[in-house]
């Protein structure tokens, strides 16, 4: 998945000599917070509602000019982040995703190779494409298998989970290490009751809990030094057999 497949294309932007007011019109208008600065076609800047904000002088000044002036006479240019952080549409999402924790930065202006500005990826855009990474929009049931991190190991529990007992998987990510050396899929199937599915996988060996492995009553074991399927089954997994 790549930052032009979950990007916004159709940017609402503002001129670097607009002023406060309009710019704060733009975003109340649009509901957005987020403006990338553009001149003659070209970004120059990056301007949000709290930049906005932090722009104006305090409630208190409200019944005075003092309000009124800073609404219409300061320009864009005087608030606007200069130098704003972007990306490119090939870009994978994770990699914007990595930028935007980075730099504590809400969005990402998108340009081509060009240097034109072809979309802007927000926080909500990313919120977006990783409920689909895991599947969470399709009705599915989820479970967390903990596996040693070797090579073919995955790919054993998916074909248990999708050849020997048909059913599919909506949605996976396996993050790196989460359990000492062990890693754990996180796993979405398109089926009401994983009962069957659990089964067969602590039958091979594998600790699995579902919603995830904090609501799984064993105590968390290693996996690591030897085959899944060689593991000492525990007490309940001997009497599920």
């Amino acid at each position: 998945m790549l930052v032009s497949s979950r990007m916004t294309s159709n940017v609402i932007t503002i001129a670097p000599d607009a002023s406060i007011a309009e710019a704060l019109a733009v975003t109340r208008a649009n509901r957005i917070r987020h403006l990338p600065v553009v001149e003659n076609g070209r970004l120059v800047g990056l301007v949000t509602d709290r930049d906005l904000r932090l722009a104006l002088p305090p409630a208190w000044a409200a019944q005075h000019d003092e309000l009124m002036a800073a609404l219409n006479e300061r320009r864009i240019n005087e608030v606007m982040v200069t130098t704003p952080i972007t990306t490119l549409p090939e870009t994978p999402i994770e990699e914007a995703a990595k930028q935007l924790y980075t730099h504590r930065i809400g969005c990402l202006p998108v340009l081509d190779q060009g240097g034109n500005l072809v979309g802007i990826l927000s926080e909500t855009d990313l919120l977006r494409a990783f409920t689909e990474l895991f599947g969470a929009n399709t009705p599915s049931t989820r479970v967390e298998v903990q596996m040693p991190n070797r090579p073919g190991e995955l790919a054993r529990v998916v074909r248990l989970i999708g050849v020997e007992n048909r059913v599919n998987i909506s949605g996976m990510v396996v993050p790196p290490r989460v359990v000492g050396d062990d890693s754990v899929a996180i796993i979405h199937m398109e089926l009401d009751n994983p009962h069957d599915i659990v089964h067969a996988l602590r039958k091979r060996g594998y600790r699995v809990g579902t919603p995830s492995l904090e609501t799984d009553p064993e105590v968390d074991v290693p996996l690591s030094d030897g085959y899944a399927a060689d593991r000492t089954p525990s007490p309940r997994m001997l009497a599920e057999l």
